[in-house]
């Protein structure tokens, strides 16, 4: 229920946009925010939230108001190298825009009329190129890459390879310039259409290398306390200076925000906790200018003490540098080290699984043996079976004489044409029998007697010796 109000929330504000006047955004090169009156064309800006500084009027080129939707946290401005212009980008538009502050100039500059379907996407300025990776729209998450063509004045598509994520919507995502990479993680997989499948968490770890336009899976997000902090609201709020993801998190009920997780993306995923000290207080309502109260300048993290009654006199910011903050924290280990206690309990389970394949082997082959020896005692005759004990008996002291055989059954005093067909009698029904049960070919080596040409000698093939003996 909540994703669904969060989503219908947003929907309402691209729907209101012809009543909306006003934009704000952080600008991360001069560290002030600002805003836009539409109505008046005021430019305006500000270092905390309040009080804000009438810059002058703003001159329009190829902007409508028609085309604005109320924006005060989804405008992301880029500065432009060695220009004293910007970029804005409108989350859900896919409008572009430039603005001059100092000669308080702002014109579109793109000529697409598509809007809606990369709303929450991760926009971000790479070689002098803007990207589009994901969002949402149309009721549902996207993956799609998109790169602004200057040209054309046109979004086109990205073809990616390797491990493309599903969606790249409501996670956490940053380009990384040090190491030109794209990660993204986190994300949610939304799709209203389907009942079963409204909102489902990829814990997948994606990087997007540019030079081979392909995603590759760096692991799964395993550590609890920021799978917690992921799973239990998608209002949730970062920030990433280049190196860090900045995780505020509000675990107590008195501090609006008392912790905050700190992810190295550039060591190994290293994941740290903050405990509040006291310091990093916002008072009172705090959904009006949520944006103005956290940012990061750099390698240092400001956020402002907010209240209802907050004045420009009492307004105060903290600042702290990263190293003092990573200092104050608590090591809790990498993004995608796997916790102590699954580590044991997949080890049971793979021992629990090998002991019951054992189990099931041995239960199995013991069958199976049980089921050899009632055929046996099936197929062989009375005489078949002494002579297969007798051979099992006598394998050891090597072969048996055909004269021993017929001494065993007490044959001796018959005629040797006699002895010869009982002989051979029985051992054509042994063999036959045992090679239908075992499925051998060579059931007997049989040799001439050297003491009689006229004679065989006879003892069961290794193979069905064995067979035969563990029965």
């Amino acid at each position: 229920m909540r994703l669904r109000g969060y989503l219908i929330i947003l929907i309402l504000l691209i729907q209101v946009g012809v009543r909306a006047h006003t934009i704000e955004w952080f600008s991360p090169s001069t560290g002030y925010f600002y805003k836009i009156d539409f109505e008046n064309s005021q430019l305006s800006r500000t270092k905390n939230g309040l009080p804000w500084m009438n810059l002058g009027e703003l001159s329009f080129e190829n902007v409508e108001k028609k085309d604005l939707i109320s924006a005060n946290y989804a405008v992301k401005e880029f500065k432009i190298e060695n220009s004293d212009w910007a970029y804005l980008l409108i989350s859900c538009t896919n409008q572009v825009y430039q603005i001059n502050k100092k000669q308080l100039s702002l014109k579109r500059i793109d000529e697409t009329y598509f809007r809606g379907a990369n709303c929450l996407s991760s926009t971000f300025y790479r070689n002098g190129i803007l990207y589009s990776f994901g969002g949402y729209g149309f009721w549902t998450s996207t993956n799609i890459l998109t790169k602004y063509n200057a040209d054309g004045k046109e979004w086109l598509s990205i073809q990616a390879k390797g491990d493309v994520p599903p969606a790249i919507s409501m996670g956490l995502t940053a380009y990384v310039p040090s190491q030109d990479k794209f990660i993204t993680m986190g994300n949610h997989l939304i799709n209203d259409t389907d009942s079963k499948r409204l909102d489902v968490l990829d814990w997948n770890i994606y990087e997007y290398n540019f030079s081979t336009s392909e995603f590759v899976s760096q692991g799964n997000i395993e550590l609890e306390e920021v799978k917690s902090y992921l799973e239990k609201d998608l209002t949730r709020y970062y920030i990433f200076n280049g190196r860090y993801f900045f995780l505020l998190d509000k675990s107590g009920r008195e501090k609006n925000f008392d912790t905050i997780y700190i992810i190295d993306v550039l060591d190994d995923f290293k994941t740290y906790g903050w405990k509040n000290k006291n310091r990093l207080v916002i008072e009172g309502p705090y959904s009006g200018n949520f944006d103005k109260a956290f940012h990061v300048n750099g390698d240092t993290l400001i956020w402002t003490n907010i209240s209802n009654q907050s004045t420009p006199n009492t307004l105060k910011n903290h600042r702290m540098m990263v190293n003092d903050l990573l200092r104050e924290s608590d090591y809790l280990g990498k993004l995608s080290q796997v916790p102590w206690y699954k580590s044991i309990l997949e080890g049971s389970m793979v021992m629990i699984s090998i002991g019951f394949f054992v189990l099931a082997f041995f239960l199995y082959k013991k069958w199976m043996k049980r089921k050899l020896r009632k055929q046996l005692k099936i197929m062989l005759g009375d005489n078949e079976k002494m002579l297969l004990d007798f051979l099992i008996l006598n394998y050891t002291i090597g072969y048996i004489s055909g004269h021993q055989i017929i001494a065993f059954f007490g044959k001796h005093k018959s005629s040797p044409e006699s002895q010869r067909q009982f002989r051979a009698k029985m051992f054509e029904n042994l063999t036959k029998s045992l090679r239908l049960l075992l499925g051998k070919e060579q059931i007997l080596d049989v040799h001439t007697d050297e003491k009689d040409q006229r004679m065989f000698t006879y003892r069961l093939n290794a193979e069905v010796y064995q067979i035969l003996k563990s029965l």
